[in-house]
């Protein structure tokens, strides 16, 4: 059976067992994973996964849940026991029927076949060769590849099926003991991966930093780069959504028409991208996905929506449903004018910071957050990178980092790995006025 038909028999189970609303959604995906350190291959495994993800309503009660084990059996028996979930919840307040179908979905197919396992092995070697050439001593990191498919199904008369692969590498090199680079490549075909260009990368960032010493607490003019505020805007999304912004945990609040963010940037979720790592032709509910412009040269144009949240707002859905939480699919900020080389330049006296890890929120309401700088974080003076640090954290609000962007690169790139669950699109940017503490005693 495909992947529709599983989310079908599940949309028909429900009905036929007094459900008012079902939708359900199928997921399969097979995977494969190479693991690599000190230049070498330490973990080569694949997997297959299927997953059917089921909603029910019953007079506005809903009960969700999911079953990995996709005989007819069990499939009914998980729904029995949502629609005894069901009954016994109260009413969601804010619930909404789900969206009327059909829906005309536009599949934009880029499935590339699984790679052998000597091409994989290839892909990492690459890496590893790339890193070396340019200086590194030793080479870690991990190489991806999913192939996922999607069945959709609703009690309103919704089906689609929709699919995509993804080639993910995250390469780490090192120059010594304290000196690091991190770079990524991810694509949605073979002939937009570079995986020997990902390990040079790494190994420049990790030879110019080289000898770091502790950084001094304070506050910097900043460039941030891709990795870094992919990080960061993927949690200024987050905040767009609007059940985050109804729960309090965001500082998107009561801003819609307002200025959220300096007029150099331009931030979009796009579900429809033919190169974007985490499209589909559809959300949750069926609604097909499409291209919403959440910042707009700096003004609040809009949240992320499902059904019920749009209701609630006096608006459209977005395409963005989970069916709590409204979810983005693929984050672009728009590129600004700058080279990337210029962009350094512009700095007199700041720090230029290349990763990040250990996000963390103090107050979702008020942005506050602190973030720990990794790899490469260097002292640049008079445009020119003068020293490699260590030891600080950015300690900062997120409100007021947007406020202070002023100036984007004109390169951008693709940025998907541990630290940035929402593949994103983003250039360097400069910053001013970022406040920095010590990490390390």
């Amino acid at each position: 059976m495909e992947p529709v038909d599983f989310a079908s028999f599940a949309v028909n189970t429900g009905i036929r067992g007094g459900a008012e609303d079902v939708a359900a959604t199928c997921i399969r995906e097979d995977a494969k994973m190479i693991r690599f350190s000190n230049d070498k291959v330490t973990v080569n495994q694949a997997w297959h996964s299927s997953t059917l993800n089921i909603m029910v309503a019953v007079r506005k009660r809903v009960a969700i849940g999911s079953v990995e084990d996709l005989s007819g059996g069990s499939i009914k028996k998980s729904i029995e026991y949502l629609l005894k979930t069901a009954k016994i919840t109260p009413p969601k307040r804010d619930y909404v029927k789900l969206p009327k179908g059909p829906f005309k979905y536009n599949v934009t197919q880029q499935l590339h076949p699984s790679p052998e396992g000597s091409t994989m092995i290839k892909y990492v070697e690459d890496a590893i060769d790339g890193a070396l050439s340019k200086g590194a001593k030793r080479v870690a990191g991990t190489f991806l590849y999913r192939k996922v498919e999607t069945g959709i199904a609703t009690s309103a008369g919704a089906s689609g099926y929709d699919n995509l692969s993804s080639f993910e590498i995250s390469v780490r090199a090192f120059s010594d003991e304290e000196s690091s680079g991190h770079a990524n490549s991810c694509a949605r075909t073979e002939k937009d991966f570079h995986p020997a260009q990902a390990g040079e990368e790494a190994a420049d960032i990790a030879v110019r930093a080289a000898s770091p010493i502790q950084g001094e607490a304070g506050v910097y003019d900043v460039v941030l780069g891709p990795n870094v505020f992919a990080n960061l805007v993927n949690d200024v999304v987050n905040a767009a959504s609007a059940f985050n912004v109804d729960a309090g945990l965001s500082f998107m609040v009561n801003k819609l028409g307002e200025r959220v963010a300096s007029r150099s940037l331009t931030i979009i979720d796009d579900g429809t991208l033919s190169d974007g790592l985490n499209s589909r032709a559809f959300d949750d509910e069926g609604v097909p996905t499409r291209r919403t412009i959440i910042v707009d040269r700096g003004i609040l144009k809009s949240y992320l929506h499902n059904s019920s949240t749009a209701k609630k707002y006096r608006c459209s859905t977005t395409g963005n449903a989970g069916w709590i939480v409204p979810q983005p699919w693929n984050i672009i900020v728009e590129a600004g004018r700058l080279s990337g080389e210029r962009i350094l330049q512009e700095l007199d006296d700041g720090l230029y910071v290349t990763n990040n890890w250990y996000t963390r929120f103090h107050d979702y309401r008020r942005g506050d957050f602190s973030t720990v700088c990794r790899d490469g974080l260097f002292r640049v003076k008079d445009g020119e990178i003068v020293q490699s640090l260590k030891g600080l954290r950015i300690s900062g609000n997120l409100p007021k980092i947007l406020r202070n962007i002023v100036a984007l690169s004109s390169e951008r790139r693709w940025v998907k790995w541990w630290e940035v669950d929402i593949p994103t699109l983003t250039p360097h940017i400069l910053v001013r006025d970022v406040p920095f503490t010590r990490s390390t005693k």
